[in-house]
């Protein structure tokens, strides 16, 4: 059976890429002398390179981390079976739902599944990189961690819920949380060694765009179930300790790991304005001052000063942080190019209605070209200085730490747009060049529609990944 999985592993990798007769007859000479486990490696890896001379490589024979020496039988029979299901997506409400159970046994259930699917269809893509990205030993690191998360969850999934299983688990999620903590850095430096090496077969910057998101949107989901977890179990730890009847109704008002029931986006925007402030006044040693107005189109257009929904503080701090922070920046340095005695304020404006919050954020620094606009949200663009000499260090607190530049890492903008397309949302920029800009932020307004927005594997979607060719243009410029 053992043998079996292997074969079928190797052959919904690599089914769609190498001739069928050449595949049946690997297979079918494996499985019927019954080799050891290297020899069907060795036989299902020739089949694979069958088309190395054809002009149409294919997408396995691009990649160089090769699953032989990271993975065990046993592992590669749990990734074929993971892997081959799609991540389940679920909404705010959703979540909020489970970690308000009177036990955790229902969840516990739910996410020792879901968690090593996404882990599992998340690994397969990265096995689809072209060579010239695996081959990065940043890159090989990544796909190494990720291995050995999927490694440690696998026991769980058939796993029985009781106590000590549960503290187990647990424990396995906060080393999980903490290996992928630097994800984000490493894999930058990978991309950036890979536009830096002189290979074939460097992806190109849609390609790349593709990647990134999928990968970081994966991660993100990935590290909220966690948390949502991670609180469940600390709020049952407590109810235990304090003697505290776990079938009374929940506080529904508490935060639960990452997710406030009774968020107030206004606030969140004040607290994500002072934080950005501080790296301004640290490098211009002057910012311009915040004008926020909120209003609820429900309610007669009314004039509120607070706007509430059900959301995540966190991610709505990173959203609003990076925009501020450059609005801040194009501000301060538009005024001291034209020589003007006083700053011009950014204003905020959020709004509530019946399916969405919207939100505008408007700046007087200058505005950018249309050209630049789609650049903005590329992994890697900057529009300040040479970003060469500003990159996210391993270790350094993440995008949002006072450690970091205040412009020119090249990250800030694409990742707060996959923040806010991760439930449903969409985040867009509006420039008039020589006057300012306005981005605009849409929020779905209810938990129920705030629902997941996941990538899934297939060969397919890694394909993606090695299409180069430029389309021919049919319009003249």
């Amino acid at each position: 059976q053992a043998y079996n999985c292997l074969i079928h592993f190797y052959k919904r990798m690599s089914g769609l890429y190498c001739g069928p007769r050449v595949l049946a007859q690997a297979v079918g000479k494996v499985a019927g002398w019954g080799f050891k486990q290297e020899v069907i490696k060795h036989s299902v890896g020739t089949c694979l390179m069958q088309r190395t001379n054809s002009s149409s490589s294919t997408v396995l024979e691009h990649s160089k981390v090769k699953f032989d020496r990271l993975l065990d039988r046993s592992t590669i029979y749990h990734l074929d079976q993971f892997s081959a299901k799609s991540p389940t997506p679920v909404s705010i409400k959703g979540m909020l739902e489970q970690v308000w159970q009177p036990t955790q046994e229902q969840s516990f259930k739910y996410i020792t599944k879901e968690i090593p699917i996404r882990l599992a269809n998340m690994i397969m893509e990265l096995q689809m990189m072209p060579r010239a990205l695996s081959v990065q030993p940043q890159f090989q690191e990544i796909v190494f961690q990720y291995i050995q998360s999927f490694k440690d969850l696998s026991e769980f999934s058939i796993a029985t819920f009781n106590p000590d299983t549960n503290d187990r688990f647990v424990s396995i999620l906060k080393e999980i949380r903490l290996r992928h903590i630097d994800t984000v850095p490493v894999m930058a430096a990978a991309i950036q060694g890979m536009m830096a090496d002189d290979l074939d077969g460097k992806m190109a910057q849609k390609n790349i765009q593709y990647c990134l998101n999928r990968l970081f949107l994966n991660r993100i989901s990935i590290h909220l179930l966690i948390s949502l977890y991670k609180a469940a179990y600390a709020s049952h730890k407590h109810q235990v300790s304090q003697l505290i009847d776990i079938n009374e109704t929940p506080d529904y008002s508490l935060i639960f790991g990452a997710i406030d029931p009774n968020c107030d986006i206004i606030s969140i925007a004040m607290e994500a304005y002072d934080d950005a402030a501080i790296m301004c006044d640290r490098e211009y040693q002057q910012h311009p001052e915040l004008e926020i107005e909120g209003r609820d189109i429900t309610n007669r257009n009314m004039k509120v000063e607070e706007v509430r929904m059900s959301y995540l503080p966190n991610h709505l701090h990173h959203i609003f942080f990076e925009i501020f922070k450059n609005a801040m920046r194009a501000t301060v340095e538009h005024a001291r190019k034209k020589n003007l005695s006083e700053l011009p304020s950014v204003k905020c404006v959020v709004s509530k209605s019946e399916g969405d919050i919207s939100i505008r954020v408007s700046d007087l620094g200058g505005g950018i070209s249309r050209e630049m606009v789609d650049k903005l949200f590329q992994y890697h663009f900057t529009s300040a200085g040479n970003k060469d000499e500003n990159v996210v260090a391993p270790g350094s607190g993440g995008l949002e730490s006072q450690s970091h530049p205040m412009h020119g890492l090249g990250y800030g903008l694409p990742l707060s747009r996959l923040y806010a397309r991760y439930f449903q949302g969409d985040l867009d920029m509006v420039s008039m060049h020589g006057l300012g800009s306005d981005v605009y932020i849409y929020l779905k307004a209810l938990s129920d529609d705030a629902k997941e927005s996941l990538p899934k594997y297939s060969i397919r979607a890694a394909d993606k990944l090695h299409k180069n060719k430029k389309k021919i243009s049919d319009w003249t410029k």
